[in-house]
């Protein structure tokens, strides 16, 4: 018998459809701080299947397989012009293959028998990340790629690339700085509303385990970048727009994602002030940056 469970994450709701013999304890458990009892109208839905053979489920052609590193994203295009989508460990192959509504309101995501276990919480956690970005995307709502620290009541946000040191510079908060916390360590959502910018803990903390149903006023958005030395400075408006953008997920095919994706961009520089941290890590990094993005 399928079982459906809805969670709401950052006042947007969803649900998601496990077949017989999978529980969300099992392979749902980052949602449970964000479980929805009322009746609330999900904005997406999202259903399990497994399949005896996942290479049925490709429709089209590859177009791109995208990320320099895993969990690696896969675009089909079909001949109708219509996406379809994957996730890997490898490049060798999509480990599952996700199937969408036109609205992408409705979707289908598939593993294969052989490997239904391994896969399943891997396919659904990438799955729901990409609906709810696109999804949410109208609702001046942003997924970011960032760790966040929760201070005196409102959060900081470090972008990066890969391996720039985000969750470096957050353990050295959380061990140099007092009243602080761990919101996310990877993918927080900021939301713009009545005028503020606000960041949401997720069910999506990549191999942290960091799982808040929390809210608070974003106050700082800072930029890492590893230096010999330590020294920041606050970014002029284009400068934070060009910071923020491509931490931003979206689905850059699509025009209408992209233009919501601008303008949430645009209002979150207007009220957020914007930092580039050059830095070691170490606790003076840590001293300098606290210092400064609160004064």
């Amino acid at each position: 018998m399928e079982n459906t469970y809805k969670y709401t994450v950052a006042g947007h709701t969803f649900c998601v459809t496990l077949p017989d013999g999978f529980s969300s304890a099992e392979h749902l458990r980052p949602y449970e701080p964000f479980a929805e009892a009322g009746e609330v109208e999900p904005l997406f839905s999202l259903e399990l299947k497994v399949v005896p053979a996942l290479r049925e489920k490709v429709q089209g052609k590859v177009r791109e397989c995208l990320n320099d590193e895993a969990p690696y994203f896969w675009i089909f295009e079909g001949e109708d012009g219509r996406y379809s989508f994957g996730f890997s460990y490898t490049k060798a192959h999509p480990d599952c293959i996700l199937i969408t509504s036109e609205d992408y309101k409705s979707s289908v995501v598939y593993i294969s028998e052989a490997m239904a276990r391994r896969f399943a919480e891997f396919a659904l956690s990438n799955a729901m990340m990409l609906l709810y970005t696109f999804c949410t995307s109208p609702f001046q709502t942003l997924m970011v790629h960032a760790s966040v620290i929760a201070h005196d009541g409102g959060g900081y946000m470090f972008l990066g690339r890969s391996g720039t040191g985000k969750s470096t510079h957050s353990r050295l908060w959380l061990n140099h700085i007092e009243d602080t916390y761990l919101l996310n360590d990877d993918n927080p959502v900021v939301r713009f509303v009545d005028g503020e910018a606000y960041i949401y803990g997720t069910p999506w903390s990549g191999k942290t385990p960091c799982y808040k149903n929390e809210s608070m006023p974003l106050r700082a958005v800072v930029r890492l970048s590893q230096a010999p030395y330590n020294k920041i400075v606050r970014l002029a408006p284009l400068q934070s727009f060009a910071s923020l953008m491509p931490a931003c997920s979206c689905m850059r095919w699509d025009g209408r994602s992209v233009s919501a994706l601008h303008s949430t961009v645009e209002k979150v520089i207007g009220v957020v002030p914007c930092w580039h941290l050059e830095c070691l890590p170490d606790e003076a990094a840590a001293v300098l940056c606290n210092s400064t993005v609160k004064r």
